[in-house]
């Protein structure tokens, strides 16, 4: 009988495998200050990406380790991935996985919501974004800008015209995925549609405090909700995003998922020109 470890082993051994031969679609070279943003190259890259998430994802916000100490998936194998390495120790500190429509094998977006139709609907060429993450020590604006502004420019490259996405809320509670929600509706953060996720992630009383607080929010309830959005939502927020779906609780990772969307067509030009530069 083949035990937990050994599958975990044959997995692992698949995706070395198939990275031995990585090649990423775009290549960038962005500097500023001790840090360089480019798209991962080589293998070894890429498994330092794994390595970041896992200690993210697994350990730092799950407290669930995995045997392999290694964070991958299925859709690994057909993304990119933006990786920001500090150079005084060439310790890669920040990586963001792309998902390139005219590559893609299937979307991690669609596991969680029902997207089927906006996928079916697009006819311009998209990138589905996931897997953010930053080392702790090194979680500070510059580097979420630099991230940011990665994408923008992966975006040119692959001449894409919308972003789209699984943001996530370190929250658990229904009373707070609700109060998030109705904060995104009272600031006309919501896009025309909004997709609802598949039943597995549904939240339970999701729904009782979405009455609750149908007749908007208070000033301090407004201040809440503000401080449980992390810095890189409120970067794409303040770009131009649309919140596109009440919220999914995921289990593994203990948070909640909003689907958001950035069309290039709606991003705002202040913030277009600060990540161009």
């Amino acid at each position: 009988m083949v035990s937990m470890i050994d599958n975990v082993i044959q997995k692992s051994q698949i995706y070395y495998t198939r990275l031995s031969k990585w090649k990423g679609k775009v290549d960038l070279d962005i500097r500023v200050g001790p840090y360089v943003l480019q798209v991962a190259s080589t293998q070894k890259q890429v498994l330092e990406c794994f390595k970041l998430r896992h200690q993210v994802f697994c350990v730092e916000m799950a407290a669930n380790p995995k045997p392999s100490r290694l964070d991958f998936d299925q859709y690994d194998n057909f993304c990119d991935h933006l990786i920001i390495t500090h150079e005084p120790t060439g310790k890669i500190v920040g990586t963001y996985r792309l998902n390139y429509s005219g590559t893609a094998e299937e979307f991690y977006t669609q596991s969680e919501f029902d997207m089927m139709d906006w996928v079916a609907e697009q006819n311009a060429p998209f990138i589905e974004l996931g897997r953010a993450c930053i080392e702790k020590g090194h979680r500070r604006g510059a580097v979420i800008t630099l991230l940011f502004r990665g994408i923008m420019e992966y975006m040119k490259a692959m001449k894409a015209e919308k972003l789209f996405g699984c943001s996530s809320l370190m929250v658990t509670d229904a009373r707070s995925a609700a109060l998030v929600y109705k904060y995104f509706e009272a600031k006309g953060l919501l896009a025309d549609r909004v997709v609802r996720p598949h039943n597995s992630y549904e939240m339970k009383d999701l729904f009782f405090w979405l009455l609750v607080f149908s007749k908007g929010l208070t000033d301090e309830q407004m201040s809440e909700a503000e401080e449980k959005i992390p810095s890189l939502l409120n970067v794409y927020l303040k770009a131009g995003a649309k919140v596109a779906s009440y919220p999914a609780y995921d289990e593994d990772f203990k948070c909640i998922d909003f689907v958001t969307i950035l069309d290039q067509a709606d991003m705002d030009i202040k913030h277009a020109k600060k990540f161009s530069q």
